[in-house]
């Protein structure tokens, strides 16, 4: 009985989060098809979302004119993430939550001179598979040298077929309430973008804007918009798991 009631406790807190989303957003129909995710959930138990903020400490990512910093960005972001999430019902783990590199997690050497960014990659893909996780999200943003592109863009782990429907979920959220303007289509990740590359669970990199573009900095410096940005994610991630978690 007191399993049965957790369980009922966690689907009505899951389910009054996603309608809380879904009203912000502004379309409450969004709702309905993500109570499959909390189907799923009380099912299976709680899934988990490990999130993943992209750089930090002395790698700073790319930069803007400015001087703002991805790694910044990133982390406010996730930070935000893991808040709608957690008050989702969900499990959420986060590899990166102050600004530094990663390479010593697990001490694994006494001297990582010229190692930092590898054992730093290596580390985040360690904790996500310790983790046991449903799926791994990691933050970024992107850059380029022409100044007129912008837009958010999900690219997908090729190790596990579930990357697909959670990248997809995502940018449809976004460019559906947030960037109407945006027609990006995700992209497979190649070797160069490590932590997907070597994932073996289902897993995406959310590229969330452009630094080089003058409108997407300047959403991304805002509170608001990160916070939109954020819901937008988590509806994507908790609409992706209800697809393959009832499978």
């Amino acid at each position: 009985m007191k399993s049965k009631l957790k369980w009922l406790t966690g689907f009505l807190f899951l389910s009054a989060a996603m309608l809380g989303i879904c009203y912000i957003l502004g379309n409450t129909d969004v709702f309905f098809r993500n109570t499959r995710a909390v189907s799923a959930q009380a099912e299976k138990g709680p899934f988990t979302v490990v999130i993943d903020a992209g750089h930090g400490g002395e790698d700073g990512g790319c930069s803007a004119s400015d001087g703002t910093l991805e790694k910044d960005l990133n982390l406010q972001i996730a930070k935000n993430l893991y808040d709608v999430l957690k008050a989702s019902g969900v499990s959420v783990r986060m590899i990166r939550e102050e600004d530094k590199l990663l390479y010593d997690m697990y001490g694994d050497l006494e001297d990582y001179t010229g190692k930092k960014k590898t054992y730093d990659l290596k580390n985040r893909v360690r904790f996500a598979k310790e983790a046991n996780c449903e799926i791994l999200v990691s933050i970024h943003m992107n850059k380029f040298t022409e100044t007129k592109y912008n837009g958010l863009q999900v690219y997908y782990s090729g190790n596990d077929s579930d990357s697909i429907t959670a990248a997809l979920r995502i940018q449809e959220y976004v460019r559906d309430y947030l960037q109407p303007d945006n027609d990006r289509q995700i992209k497979r990740a190649g070797s160069n973008i490590y932590v997907l590359h070597r994932s073996q669970m289902p897993a995406v990199l959310v590229e969330c804007g452009f630094l080089s573009n003058f409108d997407d900095l300047e959403k991304l410096k805002s509170c608001e918009y990160q916070k939109e940005l954020s819901l937008c994610i988590a509806a994507g991630i908790l609409d992706g798991l209800s697809d393959f978690l009832t499978k």
